[in-house]
């Protein structure tokens, strides 16, 4: 069915959202943009080009929220989070995180390196004997994997972080193989279940040889059950999301109401290209309802205020509010690139280079700018980011003191078109 978003019911969203936004900026000091250093008009230009995303029918919803120097500039909710129900988008609307989650558990993971209870170097076989046995592919014919090799340098906590584990998605691997995402990633199972099922196949690339995208988060999300005796969800509300007020974050929501539906262009209808219809998401955790897996690689749900808290926290060098959840140098040690050229720069879901993360490397756990280039969007060297597969995006500056989200529930040709507005927007308002 077609879905039309109406002028008049986008006008009303827009102005409940504004309503929303007041209440929850009470979380931070809200500052005019001049006195952190930002033109009001440079940011008054990117709240148009945000609205226009609802306006243009090019998004459901969107919300996004910039701040610089701890002290919150802008934070704001366009359109509808479901348009069947005419729900408003409003700052407090839980999103789908998909890949966004993999920094928020790469930080709390880490809390475990501060207390000794883990090391990035201890194997990973320390916790999951299993992966000891994973042998390396060493020769592939006519799509069959004819030759495999031991692991010459066994897989360690570190080849976890920087994503240089050997490990892929299923996609991945030679079709011969008969490797199944959904099955690995099972909602009726568990992490434990999940790195049983992995553990049958051979990794791609000896550990340490090369950067990959792909399950190297949910087998830390299973160390940190290892080491802690806790499941993941209860290990990221102790750890995180409670110490810093993470209180819209977790595998699901309280209020189904309150997740936003993923849209997409009908393609097919009277009215495409100018429609929108909602889409089938993957699904990555059970969103509305209490479950058993707990993806570190992309079942989080969150809120655009939660995410602002988590990234400045960050930004502090491992605290917010007076409470440290990290110790600053390894905040920093996150947000430092630690992976070489050799081991090749990022890339998005599909093995090519998107206009977003052109030009990054990888830190632990989350994308890094790398000096060398070539970058196709502003930002600082150093600059940390990522994104998440339902079209959300955030950045961590600190050089210029900025963190900033925006966050839809879109699958479609347009996706990049978020990332570039919101980085557009913050840095052309930026006064030198």
């Amino acid at each position: 069915m077609t879905l039309r978003i109406l002028p008049m019911m986008t006008a009303l969203c827009v102005a409940f959202g504004a309503l929303i936004s007041s209440a929850a900026s009470k979380d931070f000091e809200k500052t005019d943009p001049a006195s952190v250093g930002l033109d009001p008009a440079g940011m008054a230009r990117l709240s148009t080009d945000m609205k226009a995303f609802v306006d243009q029918n090019r998004r459901a919803g969107v919300v996004y929220a910039v701040m610089r120097q701890g002290k919150l500039v802008a934070l704001e909710a366009f359109g509808s989070r479901n348009i069947e129900k005419n729900l408003p988008m409003t700052t407090d609307t839980a999103f789908r995180l998909y890949s966004q989650s993999r920094a928020v558990t790469a930080a709390a993971i880490l809390t475990l390196l501060d207390e000794g209870k883990l090391k990035l170097d201890d194997p990973v076989a320390k916790y999951i004997p299993e992966i000891a046995k994973m042998q390396v592919i060493k020769e592939i014919k006519d799509g069959q994997v004819v030759a495999t090799e031991p692991q010459k340098t066994p897989m360690t906590i570190r080849h976890l972080f920087t994503y240089t584990s050997g490990l892929g998605y299923a996609a991945d691997w030679p079709k011969s193989v008969g490797m199944n995402q959904r099955d690995i990633l099972s909602l009726d199972g568990d992490l434990a279940l999940t790195m049983s099922k992995l553990s049958r196949y051979p990794l791609l690339t000896q550990p340490g040889e090369r950067w990959i995208y792909g399950f190297s988060s949910d087998v830390l999300g299973r160390v940190a059950e290892v080491a802690s005796g806790q499941k993941l969800n209860l290990f990221l509300k102790n750890r995180l999301f409670d110490k810093i007020g993470m209180t819209g974050t977790d595998f699901w929501v309280k209020d189904p109401d309150m997740l936003a539906e993923v849209y997409g262009p009908d393609v097919s209808g009277p009215n495409a290209p100018n429609a929108l219809m909602r889409k089938a998401s993957p699904a990555s955790s059970t969103y509305t309802k209490p479950g058993t897996l707990f993806s570190a690689g992309g079942g989080l749900v969150s809120t655009a205020t939660d995410y602002l808290r988590f990234m400045q926290m960050l930004l502090n060098g491992g605290t917010l509010d007076g409470v440290r959840v990290l110790k600053p140098e390894t905040v920093k040690m996150m947000l430092t690139r630690q992976t070489t050229p050799q081991q090749g720069l990022v890339y998005w879901y599909n093995h090519n280079s998107s206009a977003t993360f052109r030009g990054y490397a990888w830190g632990l756990g989350i994308g890094i700018r790398a000096a060398e280039g070539p970058h196709t969007i502003p930002g600082s060297d150093g600059d940390a980011a990522w994104g998440g597969l339902a079209n959300t995006t955030y950045f961590i500056d600190p050089k210029q003191q900025i963190v900033a989200v925006a966050l839809s529930q879109y699958l479609g040709d347009d996706a990049e078109a978020l990332a570039l507005t919101l980085r557009n927007g913050v840095y052309s308002a930026i006064q030198h």
